[in-house]
């Protein structure tokens, strides 16, 4: 027989906040191993095999030669991903052999020795889709929302996709799922909270010092976060500055070292270099498209459907360029000899970058960022029909927040991953991989209108009963 009141009482436990944080992150962690341990091992490929070439020279030298480590991490690559997964094969040999194997060409592997750096990186994204259910609690203040946005970021892989793979993408998402849930304690916090803001700038600088494009984040959050607390919550300059400042030392802090190292061991003035101007110049062929070829493009670019349905209505020649392995798409000319001759003429200037945007970007502005809106676009469909229809929904999901007061952090909250959007729309190809944090967005944007659908149809029932 049922007991009521145990019932009743493990339902009230159920409902305290943080018995429902332990829940949510016990559901993220066995959902995260499943999905990454059940389906069998992929050969790691292209810049997975430079990852794990790295992190196991770095094995070596942490064993062997302390004094290589400096020269092998070097100034292109961020630190964090390759020290990651260095020091835990030097703590397990079996990982370590399999680094060193995959790393070369046809060698025959034994990818189960992959399997600790596996379950560290599934930990690692679950902590990511758990950051993003307390982000969205804070945000909305409406567990099921939370809920629903956590069963979506779940049920996408968004995340876990990345934790059976050698790369960035694992410790960066973590990073940017820490950085969001502070940012969204920040936004729905009544007064600056400092403790706050240094966790958000320490959190964006481990995501810079992974993928180093996140150093731009941090120069734009800095006004932003100015602007929120002096017009968004019209708080005294005094507290202003201080959260501004707080989240400026916190990612300070993690960024000096690395900063201070590069500058006096390799004399650049960076936390990396030589990167910018590759990724540049592989964006530049995507300007050559014709106007046709752009409309064609936001239909081409379209998750799942969008290239067999451009294919259905126009010609083979016309949507070939679009293409990521035609022998004359944009992006194969990226990476042969357009390539070469760019940055052949770009390597005999004094400034590379400088003599790229100058002569590529700001020559025909107008044309590279309609081209940028395009490859944005394509970018952003993190998750495939999930996004399209959280996209859709975002406009009911701004109406339904506004009405329980907190559009405003919402709006706020969605700024990081669209400036990164366009950040990479602007200056790179533009992959769907680079944006996977905008599943939070479209998460949040489809639970919230789902949740109020809901809410709203009990409601009716109700009153239909009552009648």
């Amino acid at each position: 027989m049922i007991d009521v009141q145990t019932v009743s009482a493990y339902a009230r436990l159920l409902h305290q906040d943080r018995a429902q944080a332990v829940l949510a992150c016990a559901v993220c962690l066995i959902v995260a191993l499943f999905q990454t341990l059940v389906p069998p091992y992929t050969r790691p490929v292209a810049d997975a095999m430079q990852y794990a070439g790295m992190a196991a020279s770095l094995a070596d030298a942490m064993v062997s030669d302390w004094g290589r480590v400096n020269e092998i991490l070097g100034t292109f690559f961020g630190p964090v991903y390759p020290m990651f997964a260095g020091v835990l094969a030097v703590f397990d040999a079996d990982l370590a052999q399999a680094l060193k194997c995959v790393s070369q060409d046809g060698a025959v592997c034994d990818l189960n020795g992959l399997t600790a750096l596996f379950v560290v990186q599934a930990a690692l994204t679950a902590f990511t889709a758990f950051f993003i259910f307390l982000a969205a609690r804070r945000l909305t203040g409406d567990v099921r929302i939370a809920w629903l946005t956590l069963v979506i970021v779940l049920a996408t892989k968004c995340f876990t996709h990345y934790a059976g793979l050698i790369l960035t993408e694992t410790p960066t998402f973590f990073f940017v799922g820490l950085f969001s849930w502070m940012l969204a304690r920040i936004l729905s916090d009544p007064i600056p909270a400092r403790r706050d803001a240094i966790l958000a700038g320490a959190a964006l600088a481990g995501a810079a010092l992974t993928r180093a494009s996140y150093v731009y984040l941090l120069y734009f959050m800095v006004p932003v976060i100015v602007v929120w607390w002096r017009v968004g919550r019209g708080r005294m300059w005094t507290d202003t500055i201080a959260a501004a400042a707080c989240f400026a030392a916190g990612a300070a802090a993690i960024l000096a070292p690395w900063w201070i190292r590069n500058y006096v061991g390799f004399d650049l003035a960076g936390i990396s270099g030589g990167y910018g101007t590759r990724v540049l110049i592989e964006r530049l062929p995507y300007n050559l498209m014709t106007w046709r070829e752009w409309a064609i493009s936001l239909i081409y670019w379209l998750p799942d459907f969008g290239d067999s349905l451009a294919t259905a209505l126009f010609s083979e020649e016309q949507v070939r360029r679009l293409s990521w392995y035609h022998q004359d798409s944009f992006y194969m000319m990226g990476r042969g000899q357009f390539f070469l001759d760019v940055r052949a003429a770009s390597g005999a200037q004094d400034n590379p970058l400088g003599y790229l945007l100058r002569e590529y970007v700001w020559r025909d502005l107008g044309k590279h960022l309609a081209v940028t809106l395009s490859l944005a676009l394509r970018g952003q469909w993190v998750g495939n029909y999930a996004s399209l229809v959280g996209f859709i929904l975002l406009p009911a999901c701004v109406w339904v927040l506004a009405r329980r007061g907190c559009a405003g952090r919402f709006l706020v909250f969605c700024l990081p991953p669209y400036f990164m959007l366009g950040l990479y729309a602007f200056v790179s190809v533009n992959v769907v991989r680079y944006n996977e944090p905008l599943i939070a967005v479209f998460a949040l944007s489809g639970a919230t209108v789902i949740v109020h659908l809901a809410a709203h149809g009990v409601d009716c029932l109700r009153r239909i009963r009552k009648q």
